[in-house]
């Protein structure tokens, strides 16, 4: 199970990057959120810098200024979104034929038969989750198992940028 961390705001960050920006929204406290004048917004994403600070997904907006007064806050961009969860998976390709998407920033790979060329799921799981760093720029964590439901348990053991595997005899 590969699962990006903190997709909205770190893919918001890349894309800022990538148009020349210097400074790094997953290093602030910042959030990909609605639009404050309207006062409805919510928060979709925020950095660990946010989190630390309190600001959680799903809460509004105001409640996440209460908490962190000089939070950045981006709009939601989901062309960029689309954009960055495609090209994950074009890479997930390259290790396996076998990719399905659970949402736009989660994924399913099967390993099977897969050990030949890339070494253990260990091994294989550190090469995903090192390309994905250095080829697309945003984290991910990687839960390793036999079935579906354990592998996404191990994905959110500790984050960001881990891999973690749960076999079903260590239950």
């Amino acid at each position: 199970h590969i699962d990006v961390n903190s997709a909205f705001l770190s893919w918001s960050a890349v894309q800022r990057l990538r148009q020349g920006e210097t400074l790094d929204l997953r290093t602030i406290p910042s959030i990909v959120g609605g639009d404050e004048q309207s006062r409805r917004g919510i928060v979709l994403a925020a950095s660990l810098p946010a989190k630390h600070l309190g600001v959680r997904p799903g809460e509004p907006l105001f409640q996440a200024r209460e908490k962190a007064p000089n939070l950045i806050v981006v709009p939601a961009d989901f062309d960029c979104f689309l954009s960055m969860s495609r090209a994950m998976r074009r890479l997930l390709y390259d290790f396996s034929p076998l990719v399905e998407p659970y949402s736009i920033d989660e994924c399913f790979l099967d390993y099977t038969g897969m050990e030949g060329l890339f070494g253990p799921p260990l091994q294989g799981a550190e090469l995903i989750r090192r390309r994905i760093k250095d080829e697309l720029g945003f984290t991910v964590n990687i839960g390793i198992s036999g079935n579906k439901i354990l592998a996404k348990m191990a994905s959110d053991f500790e984050k960001p940028d881990r891999i973690h595997p749960l076999w079903p005899a260590e239950i």
